[in-house]
């Protein structure tokens, strides 16, 4: 971005000073741009200050701050702005000030929140005091900006006309020496305070180059209303916007993120179980529409606490990890694996019939059971699993908590002959469901009894 906005504005140097003549609907267009880039980001900055406390987000809202009553004050004294004839056009010189109070000061502010501060500062405000730190900070950076345009106005008279007509020379000659120089300290400065944030504060550097280059372009073109003093005002609203933009798309990053930790496990990619309690009721309702049947397959790692216990938590990670491309690798698309908490898994095979759903738990099966990860002391760690199987179809599809009562069921029966072993609920007889004094329902309360297993 930075480099096409350089580019841009060399590109329109050669041709700057090619008169266009006066457009009324332009700066007005620009000014309600702007103020609505203004609002939005005092806003958001302010709530993201309200959130996590970062003094220099809520120094940055006030740039903004001040940005919107330097444009305002821009826009009353710009003839045409607002009124052929302005009431801050005391004279004919006004609206340059204040021009060059906006695009001095807007990069000054931003220096200032993005300097390198010293670490011993305290960056961070106490929740409690959040709310009354941002109306005084941003109310005092307001404050400042009307006593400055108070200042200009009351001595307007005294005050050297920077623009003759259409010629800016004066302007150039007078204010460029000074304004430059600290919008280019302000740049560096906050290309150092933000080399190593990862937000969209990163773009604030970028605002103040476009500031920079609607500088050079206004000093250099020497005339209003040229095609160099409109690409200036355009790049204008440019400035104003690209932090902003970054936010949104920040903002929408983040969202696209939530929603996916809402529904998928970090630590093995599968679904988790809010997930597949939300999609087993569909894909219940899909087979029930179809006339066909649904598999499910409940799997428990056998004696995982003692591998947690022996070998740390890091381990387990590992192994939950491959247990997790396990079970992506035997599903279809359409299928759902999901980890329903702790070392317990769901799988749900749709269209399945008996002898499908059980290949596929003997398949998963012999491949956890080849999982190897490295342990403590450099031992190898291996694992095997406990499976349970149903299948429902038909009528059976009427009752989603008792097909996961069957597959919980046939899991325990698993574990209770020896583990390492897929058991059907057909084979369990006399299973009026599992002992809670011996292990728990692993898809009704997962991690329950886990020091059984």
């Amino acid at each position: 971005m930075s480099g096409v906005t350089v580019l841009a504005s060399a590109a329109v140097l050669p041709w700057g000073a090619v008169a266009l003549g006066p457009s009324v609907s332009f700066v007005p267009a620009m000014i309600g741009i702007v103020t609505v880039f203004d609002v939005l980001s005092v806003y958001l900055l302010v709530g993201d200050y309200r959130d996590g406390g970062d003094l220099r987000l809520l120094a940055m809202a006030s740039a903004y701050a001040w940005s919107l009553v330097a444009m305002s004050a821009y826009a009353l004294a710009f003839p045409g702005a607002v009124a052929t004839d302005p009431p801050f056009a005391l004279t004919a010189s006004m609206a340059p000030y204040f021009y060059l109070a906006w695009h001095g000061g807007f990069p000054f502010l931003l220096g200032l929140a993005w300097a390198p501060w010293p670490h011993r500062w305290n960056r961070r405000t106490p929740a409690p005091a959040r709310l009354r730190t941002a109306v005084a900070v941003t109310s005092g950076a307001v404050g400042l900006a009307l006593v400055m345009v108070l200042l200009l106005l009351v001595n307007a008279r005294s005050l050297p006309a920077l623009i003759v007509g259409l010629d800016t020379s004066r302007m150039t000659t007078f204010t460029a020496p000074v304004v430059v120089p600290v919008v280019v300290v302000s740049l560096l400065v906050i290309a150092l305070g933000t080399r190593e944030r990862t937000g969209p504060e990163r773009w604030t550097a970028v605002a103040v180059l476009v500031c920079l280059c609607d500088l050079a372009l206004t000093y250099t073109t020497h005339t209003r209303f040229s095609l160099g003093w409109y690409a200036g005002r355009t790049l204008t609203i440019l400035a104003a916007g690209v932090v902003v933009m970054a936010m949104q798309q920040a903002f929408r990053t983040l969202k696209t993120q939530a929603q996916l930790d809402a529904r998928v496990d970090v630590l093995t990619g599968l679904d988790n179980r809010r997930e597949a309690c939300a999609r087993l009721p569909r894909m219940v309702a899909h087979a029930r529409h179809r006339g066909t049947s649904l598999g499910i397959v409940a799997l428990d790692l056998d004696h995982f606490k003692t591998i947690n216990d022996v070998h740390g938590h890091e381990t387990g990670d590992l192994v939950l990890r491959a247990v997790g491309r396990v079970l992506g690798d035997c599903c279809r698309f359409h299928d759902l694996a999901a980890r329903m908490g702790g070392e317990e898994f769901l799988l749900v095979l749709d269209d399945a019939d008996t002898e499908g759903t059980a290949a596929v738990a003997e398949r998963v099966r012999r491949l956890v059971a080849q999982i190897r990860v490295p342990g403590h002391g450099g031992l190898e760690v291996a694992l095997t699993a406990s499976l349970g199987t149903t299948v429902a179809s038909g009528p059976d599809l009427d009752d989603v908590p008792s097909l996961l009562d069957h597959a919980d069921r046939a899991l325990y029966a698993a574990k209770a002959g020896g583990r390492d072993r897929v058991v059907d609920v057909r084979d369990v007889d006399g299973a009026d469901g599992p002992d809670p004094t011996s292990a728990s329902s692993v898809l009704a309360t997962p991690g329950a009894a886990a020091a059984n297993r």
